[in-house]
């Protein structure tokens, strides 16, 4: 959701927002904005004032920050990033767990794919979502769960 809006993407569908209006006693849509430049895969997207960021599995995996008030493409990232990612917000910043066990740390820029560290956080696949809680960080990898703490 941002504002009134719901955000829903698909693989090889692309990204739309739609309003969800009542009327006459029932329910309908009104496209508010589409795009066909990313696509979500296996993948969540977070919201940072106003702004959407996720991975496509466009370009075999590819960062992505979009306007979500218009659904403007503000850039990409470089391709072959990741081929699944977990994301979490912290403040302001982006927490990114790839399957592959890399965690990347980046600012959550409109501008430009900004990483501030890349670590790795366990010896095999992580897919599930990690969780951040004040400065713990919860990773859970195919065999056990490692807590970390970040400054």
């Amino acid at each position: 959701m941002h504002g009134d809006m719901v955000i829903v993407s698909g693989h090889n569908l692309g990204t739309a927002a739609f309003h969800v209006i009542r009327a006459d006693g029932g329910w309908t849509t009104e496209t508010a904005w589409e795009t066909s430049e990313v696509s979500m895969y296996i993948s969540n997207p977070v919201l940072i004032d106003g702004t959407l960021f996720g991975l496509s599995h466009r370009a075999r995996g590819q960062y992505f920050a979009l306007d979500a008030s218009t659904g403007s493409v503000l850039w990409l990232g470089p391709p072959r990033a990741a081929q699944n990612t977990a994301l979490v917000k912290a403040g302001k910043l982006l927490f990114l767990l790839n399957d592959d066990a890399q965690l990347v740390v980046a600012e959550s820029s409109g501008t430009k794919f900004q990483a501030l560290g890349r670590y790795s956080v366990a010896d095999s696949a992580t897919w599930a979502q990690p969780a951040i809680s004040g400065t713990r960080l919860f990773v859970k990898d195919v065999d056990s769960l490692a807590l970390w703490t970040v400054d």
